[in-house]
């Protein structure tokens, strides 16, 4: 079950997400292999550690010292975890399993302030070396997930291996960034700067990597690893039910306005928070088409001054993996973003050039010391308490915490069992270099 410490929520996820699946596969008690273990079935990858020991400025672009290969780490949410949108996935990508993407290189941080600094500031790209600096380190077709084959990185005085990272852009991130641009333009903010990361987060349901979630074989792609049904629902028990990493965020981060992108990730969705849709009534396997059609609305709870808090749920296609339906969708999903601005959901802050920020409180930037909160003089706290920092009493902060804990209560109780909500998750369209 989820640990239970005086950390507050958003610095908890820090240290639980980050060496959750390792353990999971290293730390069981023999037998039978924990459901977690099968996402080493997608291989390992090329992977990187900051050659500085200090957290360095934002980005991720930084001095990176190559370590081998690697299995991938479970991902936290991506972004400032106050923004008031957040885009929700089933669970991360894998741009180093396809074969033109195999220059792609993954943290690997022993640090776990650097493991909280690079999902904060990561914005619209994942990194990757240069096909020129890959196939001087011997890059080429013999280097897949399934092989032990490492790239020829010459080490240095200091012992390590320097190479040159740069920013691989995905996609699926560019696609959320040209939505806050439409927004942004129909709403006539001309001073703003939206970005992802400071405006939009994304995250996942389920926290660790694979290129496809699916129970179905894929004869076009025979070395895809599909997970067993049993896989499945012992993954989503573990990481979604019990470990709550994603609805733990959720209730943390409070988002205004929730994005759903494909059809699986929406039956996914549905079914395990059903009961807490206050408007919209939608249902597990409805159309997407369907579901852009009226207002959703998700209720995260009451406040203890009788106020009630919720979120405008978006659905659409895929950007990526769908990407004809999507651009037929985009005009619908931009339209109610307007909608959504329009009733207040989402409000421009003229002094920061972004998005005012949801209720409650956020210490994740200062207490992990990755830098400086950027919205600290906008964020109301749930409880009474006028304003909270790293520095606020312990007993404080636990009271925000408990507030979010209460909100959250109920929720997997009140869900079907594992194998109904999640039976419609399979992603049945993708395609090379889709991210999630």
């Amino acid at each position: 079950m989820s640990t239970v410490t005086r950390l507050p929520t958003e610095v908890e996820l820090a240290y639980e997400v980050m060496s959750c699946n390792a353990m999971r596969v290293a730390q069981e008690p023999l037998g039978k292999p924990h459901p977690c273990a099968y996402f080493r079935k997608w291989g390992t990858y090329h992977s990187y550690d900051y050659v500085l020991d200090e957290i360095p400025v934002r980005g991720i672009v930084h001095e990176a010292n190559y370590v081998g290969r690697a299995p991938l780490a479970p991902e936290l949410l991506s972004g400032c975890r106050k923004t008031p949108l957040m885009a929700v996935g089933i669970n991360p990508n894998v741009p180093g399993w396809w074969a033109k993407h195999r220059n792609s290189v993954s943290p690997l941080f022993d640090d776990y302030k650097q493991y909280a600094h690079y999902f904060r500031y990561r914005e619209v790209s994942k990194l990757q070396l240069s096909e020129e600096d890959y196939r001087s380190y011997g890059g080429g077709e013999q280097d897949t997930p399934f092989s032990n084959f490492e790239l020829d990185v010459a080490r240095d005085k200091d012992g390590n291996r320097p190479i040159k990272v740069e920013p691989q852009p995905q996609p699926m991130y560019e696609a959320y960034q040209g939505l806050l641009d439409s927004l942004a333009e129909e709403m006539g903010w001309k001073d703003a700067e939206l970005l992802v990361g400071e405006d939009l987060s994304y995250g996942n349901m389920v926290a660790t990597p694979s290129a496809k979630w699916t129970t179905v074989p894929n004869p076009e792609e025979p070395a895809l690893p599909p997970m067993t049904t049993e896989e499945r629902d012992g993954i989503v028990s573990e990481c979604f039910r019990d470990r709550k990493y994603f609805l733990k965020q959720l209730f943390q981060s409070l988002p205004t306005v929730l994005l759903i992108f494909s059809q699986s990730t929406a039956n996914a969705f549905i079914g395990e928070l059903g009961e807490r849709f206050s408007a919209g009534d939608p249902k597990p396997g409805e159309p997407l088409e369907e579901l852009m059609e009226r207002e959703i609305v998700l209720r995260y709870g009451e406040l203890p001054d009788g106020s009630e808090i919720d979120a405008r749920v978006i659905f659409s296609p895929h950007a990526t993996g769908n990407p004809q339906e999507y651009e037929k969708a985009r005009a619908k999903v931009v339209a109610q973003l307007v909608e959504a601005a329009k009733a207040g959901r989402l409000a421009y802050n003229p002094k920061t050039k972004h998005l005012s920020r949801p209720p409650g409180a956020c210490v994740f930037c200062p207490m992990l010391e990755i830098g400086p909160c950027d919205y600290v003089d906008e964020l109301q706290p749930l409880s009474a308490a006028p304003q909270l920092t790293a520095a606020s009493p312990v007993a404080e902060l636990q009271e925000e915490k408990q507030l979010q804990q209460s909100l959250m209560a109920g929720v997997v109780q009140a869900a079907p069992p594992v194998d109904e909500a999640w039976a419609g998750s399979d992603e049945t369209v993708g395609s090379e270099g889709a991210a999630r």
